[in-house]
């Protein structure tokens, strides 16, 4: 297969056992195969283009509590040219927003340090650094997205992190104050090495902060249209905690945050005894044991529910369509990829998929063909109703949708089970 990557497959041995890209540990177990899908946010050119598809399968270390799947593309197919753009949604920017303001609030940054972002995607959230006269330096490898982060005045890499470019950085600026890997660390094939690299840069006062989903709430919360190919990694404390510690870096706090759903910021840092190790630390592993987060029966029972829902979403697409109903998508996300391509009829009763930002408008849903549109037009379509992909942010884009369609248009969302939201 062309687009599989030997240099960065840490996850099959030469003796072609799976290993953990975490640990390097072997004894992992199956946690949920949703079989043979495309990846999740190459939206196509044309509704009949062909598109690949691969095994999207989850596994889970019992060495490290690392959550995982086959790195079966190549970053660069990926990210080279990317879609998704934080700053179309007001939620993600007023996290941003908040988090630099307690940052600097804090003390934890001042005018003498400088900040950097891995995954900086187009600015979203270091232009509010840049602002308050800290300087700031973005890593997005995406080209196109990385465009609109220099326009905004800050300076952007345009690579991949490795322990390479950590050695360059830190011989042109020396360490940063703060590390922030927001929402990256899942979409790491080689982690091994990426985590050297956060090891390299960070000094004595050093603090990084890595913000991802939680695989427990993957888990609770019946979140499994998180998972698509473009995550390699599903993080867990007890996993974030272990491999860390490989190279150095110790967890010293987790926050639960409500973004995506629910996520978790893990604070590390390399010089830390164990009286500075906050409670929370503790909480939140017992919280993952207690929750039997890494115990296979727990996740055979979960591909039960799993496959219960999308039987209950493919009944509710069929029934509607034999109503005559106007049924479309709002949210062009890589959710609803995963979501679409785990039923049967791909989701074809669905007519079309509205999402705000331009860089997905025109463009058509994996697999299935579904084009994205403008909200605009959307309007003009008059539905009946509508299927809200994102789900972490469903109130701000209900609202939105109300503001134009008014209540009469029925708005619904698939995770955890499908159910419309009420008309506030």
């Amino acid at each position: 297969m062309d687009n599989l990557n030997p240099e960065s497959q840490p996850f099959i041995s030469g003796r072609g056992e799976l290993f953990c890209r975490g640990c390097l540990g072997i004894d992992l177990f199956s946690a949920l195969n949703l079989g043979e899908l495309p990846i999740a946010n190459e939206l196509i050119t044309s509704p009949s283009a062909n598109t690949e598809t691969f095994q999207l399968h989850l596994r889970i270390c019992n060495s490290c509590g690392l959550g995982q799947v086959a790195d079966v593309v190549t970053p660069d197919r990926i990210f080279t040219d990317y879609r998704y753009l934080s700053s179309t949604s007001t939620t993600f920017l007023k996290h941003a927003s908040d988090m630099v303001e307690n940052e600097i609030l804090s003390g934890n940054v001042t005018s003498k340090d400088w900040v950097l972002e891995i995954a900086s995607n187009d600015g979203y959230l270091l232009k509010n650094f840049l602002k308050n006269g800290i300087q700031a330096i973005g890593i997005e490898p995406a080209q196109n997205v990385a465009e609109i982060s220099r326009s905004l005045g800050i300076e952007t890499i345009s690579e991949f992190f490795s322990s390479r470019l950590a050695q360059e950085i830190l011989l042109k600026h020396g360490y940063p104050k703060l590390i922030i890997a927001n929402n990256v660390l899942a979409h790491v094939p080689d982690l091994m090495d990426f985590v050297k690299g956060l090891s390299i840069l960070c000094g004595p006062k050093t603090r990084i902060s890595v913000e991802n989903p939680s695989l427990t709430n993957i888990l609770t919360k019946m979140q499994f249209d998180t998972i698509y190919h473009e995550h390699y990694s599903y993080l867990s404390a007890v996993a974030v905690q272990k491999i860390g510690k490989v190279h150095g870096l110790h967890l010293s706090r987790v926050e639960e945050i409500p973004t995506h759903g629910g996520s978790n910021r893990y604070i590390l840092t390399k010089f830390l005894s164990d009286s500075n190790v906050d409670s929370s630390v503790a909480k939140i592993v017992q919280y993952e044991i207690a929750s039997k987060l890494f115990s296979q029966d727990t996740w055979a029972t979960y591909t039960q529910k799993v496959n219960k829902i999308l039987e209950n979403f493919s009944d509710w697409l069929k029934y509607k369509d034999e109503l005559g109903s106007k049924i479309y998508g709002y949210g062009a996300a890589a959710k609803a990829s995963t979501l679409l391509n785990s039923i049967p009829s791909k989701g074809k009763s669905i007519l079309k998929i509205a999402d705000a930002s331009a860089e997905k408008q025109e463009r058509f849903m994996p697999s299935h063909g579904i084009q994205i549109i403008s909200p605009s037009t959307l309007f003009e379509s008059s539905p009946t109703d509508i299927i809200i992909f994102p789900w972490n942010i469903k109130n701000e884009i209900a609202e939105f949708l109300r503001l134009h369609l008014g209540a009469q248009v029925h708005l619904w969302c698939a995770i955890p089970e499908m159910h419309e939201l009420e008309v506030s």
